[in-house]
């Protein structure tokens, strides 16, 4: 067998992954007789140096050019698109969330952000937010990208944690030589989504070293809900009027789906309430009372004298949420990188990697909202003709909406920035041996600041305005409500009306708060890879590797927040690290080789040793057995075990209070009434000392339960078992077409989810016995026995489990006329399901549903002639439906349609030096489906509609 010293060719410069990461063309050749020496590659999915072996678990590659030709400036915008991958968080799903707002995500097989490994250039990256191994892709720009290796099943034996679902590793460019200046911008034909684009690339390659610097700045404008005329005229879902019970054949709920059905709600800006009469009115700007104006109200739900709070005009005195909603949030991005890379001696290098980003975004929610009971209508703001309208209503109180527009929307302000250093080592150390050593640092700062916030008690207490010696301050009162004199540096508030507050009052009230967080993380690695020693098929291929890694998170609200003072953003600081060592080894055992039955046949070894501070230890391998018939047909098989420790946010979120209201399962009556679970509570019950014929308290049973959503230091690592099945078809009768197929599925075991509180009491005595996950999450007073606490942990309780098959088929057509090239990426999702309790009766099926569809494809046609080049991109989503679970009964529109959108876009080379592009996006200005849930979805289907875009690239 040829050894590695003395193979034939060098492959490095001739890697194009692209092409070769699925069909895996061999490299190996004699020039003249003479063999020459050949450098070893390495793909993503193993850490052994290949002479051109195919990549043994799938890998898809999306190359820098792919991202140009799509009109993408955002890695993750791409991802979101490919189907074995969908949205994690991103600026489309992320405006109302406080400290989320603009990261970008992606998800592998859609089992969860957290799942995924993000690797660029085949390392670790720093995440996103604080607490989370999510790794925020504004981080990386686009114009470094080399290509993006997508690898899916057995990659944790390679790479450890987070890895369950696959890796996404983002290769960055190495050099570049000379001055290139890229500009862009995208334009919707309606209003909203604006983004612009502007990259700086410049570098040198010498004899001995070479460097590649980049600046790039986007910015993406805001996109409103009210910019959108699909999202202006919306779809509402009600009660159906004719339906009696769910057994009449008529559906519960209806939809109404015509111009000017944005629902509004109550809660006036002025306020508004429910008189003795039966009627409904409202403040006027100027603190008089009149009729609530409101036209077609929806019907109020089945409860016997419930009120709709929801109405559809589009005007009124209500609030429409379409005066915050963005449907995809403002980003600024400035991202500066630098690598160098040079040759220390022969066969030896360095190289230095530098990403500085910045990224600011925004987001928006309605104003402060508030339901307001017992308010005196003796309240000294209001005139004659007010208390008047009251007393002949004989109301002393009254019950109140309200909308705190005063202080306008609360808007969240998200500053990040990181910075990340690499320095890696490698080279050579002998014919059949190599080294690769690194030193990775990253640290975020995220920063974020809340306007239009207020202190809750200090607005409660300014709106109980009366009047004391001639002057109007804030009622004072005892146990009984009497007013006993002025509240000591209070500033009374008048809210019934518009411009009728005094600056004092909204400076006493009203703040702003901030919350700064930070992560840090180090990663020492090393990795030597060769071939140990000569089989009668050939070398024995190897790779051993030691890893380091230190993860830090931190965050301090400022001293309002962790107090509760402010309103509905109650938050505490959180500190958490943890530390893992690991150690792991990797083997490439050929077989047979040249038989009349298989050109080759070797298998793939791989195991890893995981020491965590957190967890304890642990271990993931992968088995697997590469089986080439010939030339034209190839077979994979890999069997794995993944492993995902906890984040730092599942281990160490400081406690914040939290209140539910929940029945006892252990109540005598609710024993009685218990169903199928009714022997295990008893049992279990008793078990805990709760006698027969117990009851809690009438003051227990008709108040809130207080608990904690907390953190959980006893949490395991999470367990996947996969398996990835599949073949690579290249037929010699039709040039350039290749064929793969994979079928994998994903077995998660000991899965954590946070819990609500009805599933923590109950789950605890429905189990077979009190050892359960959730029944030290319940605390009990040993003299009441009533439940005095619960924790919504996360806990190692949910099993999941997917499967589906997908194919890619790419064909090359050269014609008189020009190159054609076809890329089909498709996926089919066979099954997924999961059970988030642990008992068998709670498993759930969601393939088919609206966010996991059977069938998912990307089609790619590219047409190269001379200097231009055209491509037309298709993105597929099959049918679905919003519930499984549904029955006539429900409601009329379950069923979702399929969704197609193309994109269609050129280059063209004016000059040498000179290259300009522009397209349409969305061509056929698909809309997302007329359906109350999705009608406004920026997560699954396109909100920008028709899209024109212009670019060019200058070099000098």
């Amino acid at each position: 067998m040829t050894s590695f010293s003395k193979l034939a060719i060098a492959v490095k410069s001739a890697v194009v992954l692209g092409a070769v990461a699925h069909t895996g063309a061999s490299w190996a050749a004699e020039e003249g007789g003479q063999n020459q020496e050949v450098e070893r590659i390495q793909v993503t999915g193993s850490k052994i140096k290949r002479i051109g072996e195919l990549s043994p678990t799938p890998v898809t590659v999306i190359s820098g050019d792919n991202l140009v030709d799509a009109g993408i400036t955002n890695v993750a915008d791409l991802l979101s698109e490919m189907p074995n991958s969908t949205v994690g968080l991103s600026p489309e799903t992320t405006n109302n969330s406080v400290f989320a707002n603009g990261l970008n995500n992606t998800d592998l097989r859609g089992l969860g952000t957290e799942r995924t490994l993000v690797l660029v250039n085949g390392r670790r990256f720093v995440a996103g937010a604080p607490g989370s191994s999510a790794v925020d892709l504004n981080n990386i720009a686009t114009s470094m990208i080399a290509r993006v290796e997508i690898s899916t099943g057995g990659a944790s034996a390679v790479y450890g944690s987070d890895a369950v679902a696959g890796v996404v590793n983002i290769i960055t460019k190495k050099s570049f030589d000379g001055l290139e200046i890229d500009a862009s911008t995208s334009q919707p034909t309606q209003d909203g989504g604006e983004s612009y684009y502007t990259s700086l690339t410049f570098g040198d390659e010498g004899e001995n070293s070479s460097f590649i610097a980049n600046i790039t700045y986007t910015k993406n404008e805001q996109l409103r809900g009210d910019q959108r005329d699909f999202i202006r005229n919306g779809v509402i879902s009600l009660d159906h009027p004719d339906n009696v019970d769910n057994e009449d054949g008529i559906p519960g709920r209806t939809t109404l789906d015509r111009e000017g059905s944005t629902s509004l709600f109550i809660y006036s800006k002025n306020g508004d309430f429910f008189a003795n009469d039966g009627g409904h009115y409202a403040f006027g700007d100027d603190g008089s009372i009149r009729p609530f104006a409101a036209e077609g109200f929806l019907p109020a739900s089945s409860t016997p004298g419930s009120r709709n709070t929801q109405y559809y005009t589009g005007e009124g005195d209500g609030y429409s949420f379409l005066e915050h909603k963005y449907v995809r949030t403002p980003l600024e991005r400035l991202n500066a990188s630098i690598n160098v890379n040079y040759d220390l001696a022969e066969d030896h290098s360095m190289a230095f990697e530098m990403t500085y980003s910045n990224t600011s975004a925004y987001g928006e929610s309605s104003p402060a909202f508030f339901y307001l009971g017992g308010n005196s209508t003796d309240n000294a703001f209001f005139d004659d003709q007010t208390k008047q309208f009251f007393a002949d209503q004989g109301m002393d109180t009254f019950n109140a909406y309200y909308l705190a527009d005063l202080f306008g929307h609360r808007q969240y302000d998200q500053k990040r920035s990181l910075i990340r250093g690499a320095l890696s080592f490698e080279g050579i150390i002998n014919d059949d041996w190599s080294y690769d050593a690194y030193i990775t640092k990253g640290h975020v700062q995220s920063d974020t600041t809340w306007y239009g916030e207020l202190f809750e008690q200090r607005f409660r207490d300014a709106i109980d305005a009366v009047e004391i010696d001639g002057n109007i301050v804030c009622a004072e009162r005892n146990a009984d409500g009497e007013v006993i004199g002025a509240k000591a540096g209070c500033s009374p508030l008048n809210i019934w009306g518009k411009g009728l507050a005094s600056q004092e009052a909204l400076d006493y009230v009203g703040t702003d708060a901030t919350r700064r967080a930070s992560i840090d993380q180090t990663v020492i690695a090393g990795t030597v890879s060769g071939y140990m020693f000569e089989l009668p098929a050939g070398p024995l291929a190897a790779a051993f590797s030691a890893e380091y890694r230190e993860e830090k998170s931190s965050t301090l609200p400022d001293p309002a927040m962790r107090e509760g003072l402010i309103f509905n953003n109650q938050s505490d600081a959180l500190k958490g690290e943890f530390d893992v060592t690991e150690l792991a080894a990797e083997f490439s055992v050929p077989v047979v080789v040249d038989t009349f039955f298989a050109d080759e046949v070797y298998f793939e070894l791989a195991y890893r040793y995981m020491d965590y501070s957190s967890t304890g230890t642990d271990n993931a391998w992968k088995v697997g057995f590469n089986y080439v018939l010939n030339d034209e047909l190839r077979f994979r098989i890999n069997r794995s075990k993944s492993v995902r420790a906890p984040s730092i946010s599942e281990l160490y979120q400081p406690a914040a209070q939290t209140f539910a209201s929940f029945d006892d399962p252990c109540e005598q009556g609710e024993i009685d009434n218990a169903g199928e679970y009714r022997e295990n509570i008893e049992r279990n019950c008793r078990a805990a000392g709760i006698p027969e014929g117990w009851a809690p308290s009438n003051l227990w049973k008709s108040t809130n339960h207080p608990g904690f959503v907390v953190g959980n230091t006893e949490l395991d690592n999470e367990t996947a078992n996969d398996w990835t099945i599949g073949f690579i078809y290249t037929p010699e009768f039709v040039e350039d077409l290749s064929i793969t197929v994979d079928y994998w599925e994903f077995d998660i075991e000991e899965m954590i989810v946070s819990p609500e509180a009805l599933t923590v009491v109950n789950g605890c005595y429905e189990f077979e016995s009190l050892d359960n996950p959730y029944c030290d999450l319940i605390e009990r007073n040993p003299e009441t026995l009533e439940i005095d606490n619960f924790y919504q942990k996360p806990v190692n309780a949910a099993t999941s489990f997917i499967a589906g098959t997908d194919v890619e088929i790419n064909y090359g057509l050269d014609t008189s006329f020009g190159q054609f090239n076809f890329r089909l990426v498709s996926t089919y999702l066979d099954e997924r399901t999961q059970n988030n309790t642990g008992k068998a009766e709670d498993e759930r099926s969601y393939q088919g549903e609206y966010h996991r569809p059977r069938w998912k494809a990307r089609f790619m046609t590219n047409y190269y002639w001379e200097d231009l080049t055209v491509a037309l991109a298709a993105n597929y989503r099959h049918a679905t439906v919003l519930d499984r679970e549904w029955t006539s009964e429900d409601n009329d529109y379950n069923d979702v349609p399929s969704y197609t959108e193309w994109d269609l876009t050129a280059r063209y080379q004016v000059l040498d030096n000179l290259e300009v592009r522009g397209g349409v996006l969305n061509v056929f200005d698909r809309t997302p489906p007329r359906n109350p849930v999705l009608y406004d979805d920026g997560e699954f289907y396109d909100l920008d509609g028709r899209t024109l875009t212009v670019g060019f690239n200058y070099k000098f």
